[in-house]
Formats: C-alpha cells, sequence, structure tokens
C-alpha cells in the first residue's frame, strides 16, 4: 500500500491552521535562526543528558558521554532545521520526517544498542525546540508581536511534523462507528439511558410502561 503522505500534511496543515502567511513568517526568520543554530542544538542535547532516561543513548558502555555520536546528532539537528526553514508539503519532506521517526522507533544495529526511543520522548523534544525557538525569537526580533506571529507560525509547522514522526511509532486501524455503542462519559463511564414512566391502562397488572430516551 502506498500512503499519501503529502495530502495527509496538507490535511493537517488546514486542520491547525496553518497558512501561506505562516509559511512566510517562518522563512523569514531563517537566517535569524540558522546563526543560533549551534546553541539550540547545543541547548536540545543538554537537555537529553540531564535526564537519566534520554542520556542513555549517548553514552559509551563505560558510561562516558560519546562525543563523536553526540556531535553527529547536533549536525543532524542543523541539518533538520535548515530543511524545516525550506519547508514544502512536498513528496522529500514528509518521507524525511517518517524515516526519522522509524529510525528512532526501531533503530538499526549498533544504535539500537538501547533499544527504541519512546514516542512520548519525540513529543517531549518538539515540545523543547518549540520552546527554544520561541525564546530565540522574543530575544532577536526588535518587534514582540512579529515575534510572536512567527513563534505561532513555528507551532503549527512544528506540529505538522510530530503527526508524521509519530506515524513511525504508531499503525493507526480505524475503528468503524458503532451507533449502538453504550454513551459514554470524560472518564470512560457508561450513561444509563433516560427512562420515561408513563401509566398504561392497557396492560394488565396496571404496571406502567417504560421508554429508553435515545
Amino acid at each position: 500500500m502506498i500512503f499519501d503522505w503529502p495530502a495527509r500534511m496538507r490535511q493537517m496543515a488546514d486542520f491547525v491552521g496553518f497558512t501561506d502567511d505562516d509559511l512566510e513568517l517562518l522563512r523569514a526568520s531563517g537566517p535569524l535562526l540558522i546563526d543560533r543554530a549551534d546553541d539550540l542544538a547545543a541547548a536540545v542535547y543538554e537537555h537529553f543528558l540531564s535526564y537519566p532516561a534520554t542520556a542513555r543513548y549517548f553514552l559509551t558502555r563505560d558510561g562516558e558521554v560519546n562525543e563523536t555520536r553526540l556531535t553527529r546528532r547536533k549536525h543532524s539537528l542543523a541539518r533538520w532545521l535548515r530543511n524545516s526553514i525550506e519547508f514544502n508539503i512536498d513528496e522529500q519532506f514528509p518521507v524525511f520526517l517518517l524515516a526519522v521517526g522509524v529510525v528512532h522507533s526501531n533503530p538499526p544495529a549498533p544504535a539500537g544498542r538501547h533499544g527504541s526511543v519512546p514516542a512520548r520522548f519525540m513529543t517531549g523534544t518538539i515540545s523543547f525546540i518549540q520552546t527554544q525557538i520561541a525564546s530565540t525569537l522574543a530575544e532577536e526580533m526588535d518587534d514582540p508581536t512579529a515575534a510572536m506571529r512567527t513563534a505561532i507560525a513555528w507551532n503549527k509547522m512544528l506540529m505538522l511534523q510530530l503527526d508524521v514522526l509519530l506515524a513511525g511509532y504508531i499503525t493507526e486501524t480505524p475503528t468503524p462507528p458503532r451507533p449502538d455503542a453504550p454513551l459514554m462519559d470524560d472518564d470512560g463511564r457508561e450513561i444509563e439511558p433516560e427512562v420515561t414512566v408513563t401509566p398504561d391502562s392497557s396492560r394488565r397488572n396496571g404496571s406502567p410502561q417504560t421508554h429508553q430516551e435515545n
């Protein structure tokens, strides 16, 4: 089965309200963010190293930081940033993101020595990057309103990316509608149907007749 990833990304772009104006804001911020790419990469990987659950992916068997691997990952992050600034909903970019998700969910040897990276850390990483980008824009742009609008544009675009990244983890099997399924409240408890009691003189024992309200 061949999946139309650009179509999915366009659908999500419409869903989150990512517009051509957002794309212009994103690209206009490119030179500023590229100049700070090293700082962004350093902040992201320092954050990873500060948590044992994520630091282990960057340690040698002796428990030391694998500087070679860390440097490669920082370069990869900078390349991702450039690709994001040149963002297009075309055939290549969604497939690039999907490959990133697959590599993290099913890492090849020897990178797979520590197993897959949990999806929650992929989500958390995007959130951390959103914060770093927004902070950088606020620091570097003179117009606070423009900085906020640009940060919002980045937030939307990163949500488009996260959808495809997580597709490398999740196989979605749609559940068909079930009109006969019980109503559930927000806590997952079944809602009892309302019962209306009306007198029914035709019943021989004089008992009332009940009606369930759907």
